[in-house]
Formats: structure tokens, sequence, C-alpha cells
């Protein structure tokens, strides 16, 4: 059971019921919860919205994924699970995340989920900067280390508030398609 209440949409004032359609946000946990304060919401959205146009959209999933991964957050990691299917991520790059394992991605996206870990624990180094930089702008690097803070941050409260959840058990770190399916299809 969430530590704060999971609003229902009568319960959020009506200037902000355009975030809760299924072209914005549908009916998700987290954002149940943000709706406590939705001018926080709000902004918090359009901060992501900003990094994530600056990503892409499976680069985005496959930061999201790797901070759940080595943060150990199974709410976020199982929410993504259902998006980056949505975004290009394939369950065998779920399972290779999710396993610590990122040597069948490409060299830019290697370099991207490195860098995501290393800036995730605090211990990015030159060696792994410079190997990133020859593959993204600085505008990209800044987009990056903003995004992998952002959802450390984010486990953290979602692990304060607890949040159950939506729809079945925990997919796993190394998820199966039939799972999958019968959770999220």
């Amino acid at each position: 059971m969430s530590r704060l209440p999971l609003l229902e949409l009568e319960e959020i004032p009506e200037e902000y019921h355009h975030l809760f359609t299924d072209e914005y946000l549908g009916d998700r946990h987290i954002f149940r919860a943000w709706a406590h304060n939705p001018e926080v919401l709000e902004a918090t959205l359009d901060y992501l919205n900003v990094l994530y146009d600056q990503l892409g959209q499976r680069r985005k999933e496959l930061i999201i994924l790797t901070v759940a991964r080595a943060r150990g957050a199974r709410y976020e990691w199982h929410q993504h699970v259902d998006i980056a299917r949505d975004k290009g991520v394939t369950l065998e790059e779920m399972r290779a995340i999710g396993g610590d394992d990122f040597s069948t991605f490409d060299d830019a996206e290697f370099v991207l989920l490195q860098y995501a870990r290393a800036v995730e624990s605090g211990a990015v180094t030159d060696q792994i900067h410079d190997a990133l930089a020859g593959h993204y702008s600085p505008g990209e690097i800044v987009a990056i280390g903003l995004l992998v803070d952002f959802y450390v941050g984010l486990c953290n409260y979602i692990a304060s508030v607890d949040l159950p959840f939506e729809g079945g058990e925990f997919v796993g770190w190394t998820p199966e398609e039939e799972a999958v399916t019968e959770l999220f299809d």
C-alpha cells in the first residue's frame, strides 16, 4: 500500500486533468501520487520532456532501465519494461541490462549504458567520459547526466512512498516473453 494515497481524477484540480489522458500520462501510480502537488507534477513533466526530446525515445529507455536495474528499483523497472518495448528496446536487450551485460549493444549504446552506471554510482572517470564524448555531443552528455540523476532520485522517491505495481507481479530483471505478454498485452 502506498504511503501516499493514489488520487483519483476527480480529486485532482480540473486544470490538471489533461495530464491524465491516455495520450499523455494515463493512469500510472507514480503520477497519481505526484498529483498531490499538481504544479510540481506538471513542471517535472515539462522538464523530463525536454530531456527526452534531446535523447530520443530508445536511448531514454535504455538509460532508465539501466538506472532502475542498478538501483534495484523494481517499480521503475517493471513500468519501463512495458514502455521500452514500444520505444524499440527488445526483450533480449532488457534481459541483457537486467543481467548487467552490456556486451550485446553497439559501441555508442554500450558506452551510454556504462556512463549511466557510472553517473548512478558517482564513479565517472575521465576514461568513461572521453568514451562517451566520442559518440555524443556536449549537449547530449548534459541531458544524459541529468536524466540519470533524475531517475536515481525518482527511484529513491518511489521507494520512500512504497508504490505498488500497476497490474500483476514483478516482471523480473530478465523478463520472459510469456510474462511480458501476460502482464502488458
